[in-house]
């Protein structure tokens, strides 16, 4: 009976660590789909059936234009990110590219992961 508190403390270990790691898988895809937004960058995805989402929100291409004028007239905002679904038909990306890029800020468009 003497050393019956190894096992609680072993177990609290094993559940501390756990919960750590799990609150690391929670919280670092968010912190990278931030990283972009820090370094002046807005980050634009178009989805495949045509929607647009800014920060994991649906915006409407007016709102994004307006955000991107706005942002071009603010030091430290450095360009417009466009991030197409893989599905995305590319007649609509090469729309929406042709919209966005009198916004004012520089356009850059990312290649959906195959």
């Amino acid at each position: 009976m003497k050393h019956s508190w190894l096992p609680a403390l072993a177990f609290s270990c094993w559940g501390l660590a756990v919960s750590a790691l799990a609150l690391g898988l929670l919280v670092l895809p968010q912190r990278l789909a931030q990283r972009p937004m820090a370094r002046g960058v807005l980050s634009l995805q178009l989805q495949a059936d045509g929607g647009l989402r800014l920060w994991n929100q649906p915006v409407t291409e007016g709102q994004v234009l307006l955000l991107a004028r706005k942002a071009a007239a603010r030091p430290g905002w450095q360009r417009l990110r466009l991030v197409p679904d893989p599905g995305t038909p590319w007649g609509r990306v090469l729309r929406l590219i042709d919209v966005l890029d009198d916004g004012g800020l520089p356009l850059e468009l990312q290649l959906p992961a195959t």
